[in-house]
């Protein structure tokens, strides 16, 4: 994880940096940084919400399948696909977006969490010896951070030295730095280097942190209830798990450094942001000509793949039919072929010989045909 983490972290670093070089105060560089993160993010924002939409808008039909076949698991799913392919959906479509963006988010949290790093270019070297002086300034304080040694160890380091800069005088270089880095936001009133406590005003921070997680869960829940009402009525489950969220985000804001805290309410204020002008511009009306002019490009493009595998299987069926005795066939109640255990066996391995004389003919390797057999 610390490799993810640094590997997206030192680019991002740079970025965190030149911001911070510009207006000289953490807290307003950190608004900045999350903006900016949003922003290069928000091609992916939008793929999700077009694959979010466009599955909105395929629910019924999926509804009217498993009405009609819930009984028999291998029709619905046969079925299922063959609606994938036709409406050209991709059902993994949602979270491909939601995949490439956790590594992003990795580095991201790596800046906020590691300003001695990614602002102030310190060595490890450095880092170290400040983390032992730290931890003595904590000890004569009475209170050592429970999680001091974890990964926002940098900002304890800085609350440290904000209680007692003269004990960090042995660090060749490090006051200079660490004694202009401005990490004070609302006049100085918030030390983002501190831990919240039940005082005012940094109880801002924790309560802030709830307040934009539950607007953007509520805003998110009321605009699954507008656009998609079966849909909502089946994610009970989920729904209590976001509800959940923003008593998290409060308590974890009591837990570690304010500036974590904040970027959590940044994060949460420009998410919100960003769903209301998705949502205004990715309609289900949009959606519904957008998906319509998709299909019929797709149309006068030919079969898409999905479509010509299911092609491929049907061919497979019918030459199955005409190999194998009539008493192996049936058919159901909805007028649908079904095989028998050891047709649908023989079948399958036709397709995967198939598929595996395809793949040598395209790479040049050679068929191990007792493999097919």
């Amino acid at each position: 994880m610390d490799f993810i983490n640094s590997l997206f972290g030192y680019p991002l670093g740079f970025v965190m940096w030149a911001i911070y070089k510009l207006v000289q105060n953490y807290g307003v560089a950190i608004v900045l940084f999350t903006l900016v993160t949003k922003i290069l993010i928000f091609p992916l924002s939008v793929k999700q919400q077009k694959n979010m939409a466009r599955m909105s808008l395929f629910q019924p039909k999926m509804a009217e399948l498993q009405k009609k076949y819930g009984k028999n698991k291998e029709k619905l799913q046969e079925e299922q696909m063959k609606l994938y392919a036709e409406e050209g959906v991709n059902p993994m479509g949602s979270c491909l977006p939601l995949l490439i963006q956790f590594p992003i988010l990795f580095g991201i949290v790596d800046v906020i969490y590691k300003p001695m790093t990614h602002i102030m270019h310190f060595s490890s070297g450095i880092i170290s010896q400040a983390a032992d002086i730290a931890k003595k300034v904590f000890e004569a304080s009475g209170k050592i951070p429970q999680n001091f040694a974890g990964y926002q160890q940098q900002l304890y380091i800085m609350q440290a030295y904000s209680k007692d800069p003269s004990a960090f005088e042995s660090i060749k270089g490090f006051s200079e730095q660490a004694g202009n880095f401005d990490m004070k936001i609302f006049g100085g009133a918030i030390d983002l280097g501190a831990v919240p406590t039940l005082t005012w005003p940094m109880l801002l921070i924790p309560v802030l942190a709830g307040i934009s997680q539950l607007a953007l869960t509520l805003y998110g829940q009321w605009y699954q209830k507008k656009t998609n009402p079966s849909a909502a009525q089946t994610m009970g489950a989920m729904n209590a798990m976001l509800y959940i969220m923003p008593v998290f985000s409060v308590w974890m804001a009591f837990a570690l450094p304010a500036g974590a805290g904040f970027y959590w309410i940044m994060q949460s204020v420009f998410s919100f942001a960003q769903s209301i002008v998705l949502n205004k511009i990715y309609t289900p009306e949009k959606m519904q000509e957008i998906v319509k002019k998709e299909q019929e490009k797709k149309k006068r493009k030919g079969p898409t793949y999905m479509q010509r595998v299911l092609e491929q299987q049907k061919a497979m069926l019918e030459q199955q039919q005409g190999n194998r005795p009539q008493r192996q066939v049936k058919v159901d109640d909805d007028g649908e072929i079904k095989l028998s255990k050891s047709a649908q066996k023989d079948m399958t391995s036709k397709i995967i010989a198939e598929a595996r004389r395809r793949y040598a003919e395209k790479y040049g390797d050679d068929i191990d045909e007792s493999d097919t057999e």
